[in-house]
């Protein structure tokens, strides 16, 4: 119903309404810039007042404190006395203006009752743990009024003696604002007072001679092209918009042509797009001329040969990169392999310092000698899983005893475990089995304790716990090492990623475990925290399901 009484307004009417709505507009968009602008400016000027006070203020304050802690002044006597008269300066409207001990505990105030009292309020516990100067907006309800909080640490060096901590009101901005909203409130009455006579004038002046035009453009009736205005002989606007108009309506009946000229072009475009059928990439257009849809056409078909082009490129440029990604895989492997056969070796060694101590022993020379047996073959072993990656050569699966894995590999280890004077604790019942290929799980456990082992450089304890979590089984290694950064948790199982010395490690071992643990659908899991150790969970199939 508004809409249609608008509709049937005059053009004068629907100027002066129009414009009206614009100048409000347009005066409201000023007076709220205006206003946020101003008020920005003034926060800024109180926020940059306010750091340099906290910054000016923090100095002596230090000393005061560094005076009162070396018994050269009397304590909180100088400083009471120093923000006593620092808030009774009227610079800057502060609320309040307080020291804290570093618990958040008032140790000077302006306010003398306040004294000793512990401020643990959001705002004063992030300021008590900065360590540099922090502003926080926040309403205060004793005086009903937004306020900003200022703080800075009292700190030399690492050394922090407390927190400097002041209140600064915004009544003075906000009444600054309401007096430009104000004037602003004053300006626009008086800008649409004299504006509503000038509005009038000019709508009178020029709008009615081109509602005039607009009703003999109507009476003329019928088809748009058929339209033309009679124009009087005189160079005003309004006979050059009625010229102007009938140059457009001849200019509208030459473009309804040319459309209709192209839309057939467009047809046969797409007749012959569609004719083709088949692979997209042996479309041709054949179209003859040299106007835009014709120029199309041979654009569409050098565009459908680069396409052809690019196809046979990339396919060149996949197989380069499935040869480079093997050559690659294939460095990995002979890095890994090699760090696989590292762990064996170090066993070796340790074997023959046994040996080469106590080698007069048969017993103990036959157990050791079978080590080293067992150490050939699992290097024997390693280097024949090199088709572990390239050509995925089939496992072994079968049902293998933790504990026994565990007794198998531990004379490897022994040796640099009481190097280090490592305490061993392994709790593994004899019936708990996993589904695996015996060296995967030896390869598991040795990169696991090893890593362990290297963790503990002086003395520490490692345990291992194994358990059934049907249809699983939990193994566990843990060590009371260095423990890793939480940072680099997620790091840990990526190739060549390792944060020991040069030579401890090539950065392969757990990212070997976790490809082998991968490949039986197991999982694993490590929770660390730096300087309290690394435990290592694991999950594998048990062999009971």
């Amino acid at each position: 119903m508004k809409s249609a009484y608008f509709r049937n307004l005059s053009l004068q009417t629907k100027f002066i309404l129009v414009t009206y709505l614009a100048v409000i507009i347009l005066m409201l968009i000023i007076g709220i810039t205006v206003t946020r602008m101003q008020r920005n400016i003034m926060m800024r000027d109180i926020e940059r007042q306010g750091m340099i006070l906290a910054e000016s203020l923090a100095i002596p304050v230090i000393n005061f404190l560094l005076y009162e802690r070396l018994g050269f002044i009397e304590e909180g006597g100088l400083i009471d006395s120093y923000i006593s008269e620092i808030f009774e300066n009227k610079d800057i409207d502060l609320i309040y203006l307080t020291v804290l001990d570093e618990e958040g505990r008032v140790s000077a105030h302006n306010d003398f009752n306040e004294y000793g009292r512990l401020y643990n309020d959001d705002i004063t516990i992030n300021a008590i743990y900065s360590d540099s100067p922090l502003l926080q907006k926040y309403y205060d309800h004793a005086i009903g009024q937004e306020a900003i909080d200022f703080a800075t640490p009292l700190s030399i060096g690492k050394k922090r003696w407390g927190t400097l901590k002041f209140g600064v009101s915004l009544e003075e901005v906000d009444n600054e604002i309401q007096a430009t909203v104000l004037r602003v409130v004053i300006f626009t009455a008086l800008l649409f007072l004299g504006g509503f006579i000038i509005i009038t004038v000019l709508s009178r002046r020029f709008i009615r001679p081109i509602t005039e035009l607009a009703r003999t453009m109507e009476v003329a009736g019928g088809d748009l092209v058929d339209i033309k205005v009679d124009t009087k002989d005189g160079g005003d606007e309004i006979s050059l918009l009625g010229k102007s108009f009938n140059r457009m309506i001849e200019r509208i009946r030459e473009s309804n042509l040319e459309q209709q000229e192209n839309h057939d072009k467009l047809l046969r475009f797409a007749n012959a797009v569609e004719r083709t059928g088949g692979d997209l990439l042996d479309v041709n257009v054949d179209m003859e001329g040299s106007d835009e849809i014709t120029l199309l056409g041979k654009s569409f078909n050098r565009m459908m040969e680069r396409i052809r082009q690019s196809n046979i490129e990339l396919k060149q440029t996949h197989e380069k990169l499935l040869r480079s990604q093997k050559l690659a895989s294939l460095g990995i492997l002979a890095s890994g392999v090699a760090h696989e056969i590292n762990n064996p070796l170090g066993g070796m060694f340790n074997c023959i310092e046994m040996l080469d101590q106590m080698g007069d022993n048969r017993d103990f020379r036959q157990r050791y000698l079978k080590l080293l047996k067992d150490g050939l073959n699992r290097i024997e072993n390693t280097v024949g899983k090199l088709l572990w990656m390239s050509r995925k050569e089939e496992k072994n699966p079968q049902p293998v005893s933790v504990k026994q894995a565990l007794d198998d590999m531990y004379g490897f280890v022994e040796y640099r475990m009481k190097q280090r004077n490592i305490d061993y604790r392994a709790q593994v019942e004899a019936s708990v089995s996993v589904m695996i290929d015996p060296y995967d799980l030896q390869q598991i456990l040795i990169n696991l304790i090893i890593n362990a082992i290297q963790s503990m450089e002086k003395s520490g304890t490692l345990r291992i716990n194994a358990y059934n979590h049907n249809p699983n089984v939990i193994l566990e290694v843990s060590d009371t090492g260095k423990g890793i950064d939480e940072e680099e948790l997620d790091k840990i199982f990526d190739p060549f990623y390792t944060t020991k010395h040069p030579g401890e490690g090539t950065g392969l071992g757990l990212w070997l475990t976790y490809e082998i643990i991968k490949h039986y659908d197991g999982d694993i899991a490590v929770r660390s925290k730096k300087g309290h150790g690394t435990t290592f969970s694991i999950m594998l199939h048990s062999a009971g399901y």
